[in-house]
């Protein structure tokens, strides 16, 4: 399993989560957990992981996922914990990102994270 960690998470319908890790295998989100401290074998990226069904296309624009754009939240919500993690997320890094509107902006390139 690979893991990824960014300055923010992002769960449409939910908002973001500050500094945590996403553990990806064969191109789909097995688990989301806090970065408390370093953890070895976590690569960093910039910018945000947007965590979306396989049924989200974003290649025609984010507005559409970026309803509740600027809530962040201070845990992970229920059904993103272990026994009940949804199937069939991905994980696309978004850059650049603004963190000021916490919306992509003009320019934002996304990317699958295998």
């Amino acid at each position: 399993m690979k893991r990824f960690a960014s300055h923010f998470i992002f769960l449409p319908g939910h908002g973001y989560l500050k500094q945590y890790v996403v553990g990806v295998e064969e191109g789909q989100v097995l688990s989301a957990f806090p970065l408390t401290e370093e953890i070895e074998g976590v690569e960093w990226f910039p910018g945000v992981i947007a965590l979306l069904n396989n049924e989200e296309d974003i290649s025609k624009g984010y507005s559409s996922i970026f309803q509740k754009a600027n809530e962040v939240l201070q845990e992970l919500p229920e059904v993103f914990c272990p026994k009940t993690f949804p199937s069939g997320i991905s994980a696309y890094l978004l850059y650049p990102f603004d963190f000021t509107t916490m919306l992509p902006v003009d320019g934002t390139r996304h990317r699958l994270l295998r």
